[in-house]
């Protein structure tokens, strides 16, 4: 805009930019909350950086702004040390790769790629639209997976809270008057008696102690395995999750084909974003399979992880040369098929979840007043 109005700018500054010392106390200020790097904020680096490449902005310079604009103290700390890395006569992607935990390979060799294509401002606009579809894709799945679980977690909190200060009131009114209790309300009655008691606490430390015990095992590698394949054989969630892992693979490497990352580096990048590692290990066996001199489909197809519709896509664009192409269609098959299946289990659990807490309170409360009923069914009979 300033050069079609004539102007010529000597230097670029960003307005409101401050003394060292203070821009010091904007990297650290509330790093303790803010220490995590985000998707959201690596994805307006991104954006950031690919306008004022775009613009002919130099790397330097570009970098100086975006340490200004960046509100994530932890990853405006990082660009800071790159500029000084980059200054020092070191290429951006070996700047970015010391930075693993914010940048991942992926990351990284498409920058690599970028440099030497001298093609930054598209590598970047592209990193920044599949880190803001991975983030959307994410987000729907979540949304999913989040009804249920809060709906679960305040069925199971309302239970326990019937159970511990209402059950103990009525049980209170019926041993006054000496009534005889029906088998479900005297069950539920000493069932509130454990809970209150050391039987309740003895519980509780259980559970704890198998939740902690379980989450460490599944920090293992066998541990893992285990988790993430029955993750996959979820009723309902399991195929949603697995839409997704196909989805972003075919996303992830399309566009790793797309930059010229060579195939076997680019499965190897693919294979650790996978996200899960059932479906790791079969991309890393389709990997040798490659480097042996076999056709990527033909790999997949053997691992039964991928849907037959996937790797047939795959064998047409092997055959045609329109890999790439194949590629991004299943990306977006499986990103609208995810939108379909959370609008679908959405409208499905919805009603699931309000007849659970019915069933549930509703249970409690007929058990409560059996006694009542049969009390005043007596009453009536003797009348």
């Amino acid at each position: 805009m300033l050069r079609s109005r004539g102007h010529i700018g000597s230097s670029i500054a960003v307005r409101g930019s401050s003394h060292p010392a203070t821009q010091e106390k904007k990297l650290f200020s509330l790093s303790m909350f803010r220490s995590r790097v985000k998707i959201d904020d690596i994805s307006v680096f991104s954006r950031g950086f690919a306008t004022m490449v775009g613009a002919g902005v130099p790397l330097a310079q570009c970098l100086d702004i975006l340490i200004e604009q960046t509100e994530n103290p932890t990853l405006s700390k990082a660009t800071a040390e790159i500029k000084a890395e980059v200054e020092g006569g070191g290429s951006l992607s070996e700047a970015l790769g010391k930075y693993p935990k914010i940048f991942d390979n992926l990351y990284i060799n498409m920058i690599r790629a970028g440099e030497a294509s001298g093609q930054l401002e598209p590598i970047f606009n592209q990193l920044a639209d599949l880190l803001e579809r991975q983030r959307d894709l994410r987000n729907k799945v979540k949304s999913a997976l989040f009804l249920p679980m809060m709906v679960l977690g305040f069925c199971i909190l309302i239970t326990i809270g019937l159970i511990v200060f209402v059950v103990p009131r009525f049980a209170s009114i019926f041993e006054m008057m000496n009534a005889s209790l029906p088998g479900p309300t005297q069950m539920l009655i000493d069932l509130s008696q454990d809970i209150r008691g050391p039987k309740g606490l003895v519980a509780a430390v259980a559970i704890g102690f198998f939740a902690f015990v379980i989450k460490k095992f599944t920090k293992t590698e066998r541990g893992g395995h285990i988790w993430d394949q029955m993750k996959l054989k979820l009723p309902l969630f399991g195929s949603l999750i697995m839409k997704k892992i196909i989805a972003n693979f075919a996303r992830t490497y399309g566009l790793l084909d797309h930059s010229g990352v060579p195939i076997l580096e680019s499965l190897d990048i693919v294979a650790q974003t996978a996200g899960n590692r059932i479906v790791s290990s079969s991309i890393k066996e389709a990997r040798d399979g490659v480097q042996e001199g076999e056709d990527l489909s033909k790999r997949l197809a053997k691992s039964r992880i991928f849907p037959p519709m996937v790797t047939q896509m795959i064998v047409v664009g092997e055959k045609t040369g329109t890999v790439e192409t194949m590629l991004f269609k299943i990306a977006d098959l499986y990103e609208a098929d995810v939108e379909r299946t959370v609008e679908g289990l959405t409208k499905l659990i919805e009603p699931m979840m309000m007849i659970l807490v019915g069933v549930l309170v509703g249970s409690i409360l007929i058990c409560m007043y059996l006694p009542i009923f049969n009390m005043a069914g007596i009453v009536s009979g003797g009348m």
